[in-house]
């Protein structure tokens, strides 16, 4: 199956939507959701999606380039001198993208600008313009065969890119030339870009869940490394979390206070998210999986020092729809893949996480980052 018939399936999926909210068009704004219903990965466009048929609406530094990404769809490209917004009356008006005149068109609550949607309304005084909250995101919650193919790259860019790390690094590289390092390996591993900033945090600074790296801290001064890193390739991402002992924390005396606590913090981690990934399946609520890890980090004395959610979906955005947390009432479904990522952070001590991508599958699930060992023992 093509990328073309995926994505004009899933401009079919959403016209479902439409016409079960009775909408007669749909304008999406939103970049991530232009491109996962286009193909296009260019930006500053919109796509018109009537109840018979889609048009982008781009400009001439697009022309080209919608050509290649999104050969089966039309475009409407503005000139020098014309509007995103005339462009918009002109598409409205064509019988090969609407039936008959809009009254009702969706847009995208948390995309469209207020600044948008007054122009909207100015230009379009007959239309009743609905504020409309994560149709695409769902839709784009439920992977096809060809988005888990293109995260399964992604993720075997993010593991490569790291294990050519691990053989890069000296006792002198700070947290800032980790981070460098590892989203230039992943670069050249073949992915196009990093799927978010990288966090590499030293011992206490390990407990900050989203820490920005600095300059400050050297490998070998340090006793504990806790790296939260991803790739993007081919518009999707890889997620991933690891938290390793250096050298300096390897050879600390087996009974020291250091080498007694890592080692009861990152069981316990790993223990919470090995019961969470053998609880996931079709048909079990998400907020009973955060449960279960979070019952898991409770019983060993750890339950305040765990504060974030287990998990997120990802596909083209790194926190894509969906997720495992304590409100979330939603069934997994086969083609959801999510982060399973539980963590404990003991503030001036350091923290733990551990961090896997998880697709859900018609009977289980499978990890798909399963070749990087959670195992804590290799050196870093």
């Amino acid at each position: 199956m093509t990328s073309e018939r995926n994505e004009a399936r899933r401009r079919a999926r959403l016209r479902k939507t439409m016409e079960e909210a009775r909408l007669d068009g749909f304008l999406i704004v939103d970049p991530l959701n232009v491109s996962y219903l286009t193909g296009f990965r260019g930006d500053d466009s919109y796509l018109w999606v009537g109840d018979a048929g889609a048009v982008l609406l781009s400009d001439t530094r697009f022309e080209e380039q919608i050509k290649e990404e999104a050969p089966d769809l039309d475009a409407l490209i503005r000139r020098s001198g014309e509007t995103t917004l005339g462009l918009l009356t002109a598409a409205v008006a064509d019988s090969r993208y609407s039936s008959a005149s809009p009254k009702r068109v969706g847009i995208e609550a948390a995309s469209t600008t207020v600044s948008l949607f007054n122009s909207l309304r100015e230009k379009f005084p007959d239309v009743e313009f609905v504020p409309r909250a994560n149709d695409v995101e769902r839709l784009r919650e439920i992977k096809d065969a060809s988005e888990i193919a293109a995260i399964r790259a992604a993720v075997e860019v993010t593991i490569d890119g790291f294990r050519a790390l691990k053989s890069a690094i000296l006792p002198d590289a700070t947290e800032v030339d980790l981070r460098d390092e590892l989203e230039y390996r992943m670069r050249k591993a073949g992915g196009d870009d990093v799927a978010f900033p990288t966090i590499v945090a030293f011992d206490d600074r390990a407990a900050l869940p989203h820490a920005i790296p600095g300059r400050g801290r050297k490998v070998g001064e340090s006793s504990l490394i806790l790296i939260d890193w991803g790739a993007k390739k081919d518009a999707y991402v890889g997620d991933l979390t690891r938290t390793f002992r250096t050298e300096r924390g390897m050879n600390a005396a087996s009974e020291s206070a250091f080498a007694r606590k890592f080692r009861e913090v990152y069981d316990v981690v790993l223990a919470a998210h090995d019961a969470a990934i053998a609880a996931m399946k079709p048909g079990v609520r998400c907020d009973e999986i955060d449960g279960i890890a979070r019952k898991t980090i409770a019983d060993a004395g750890f339950g305040d020092f765990f504060g974030h959610g287990l998990g997120h979906g990802i596909g083209r955005f790194v926190h894509d729809f969906g997720g495992l947390n304590p409100r979330a009432e939603r069934l997994l479904e086969p083609g959801m893949i999510l982060t399973v990522e539980p963590g404990i952070y003991l503030p001036g001590w350091g923290g733990v996480r551990t961090e896997d991508d998880v697709l859900v599958t018609e009977t289980g699930v499978e990890i798909l980052s399963q070749r990087l060992s959670t195992d804590d023992a290799a050196l870093f």
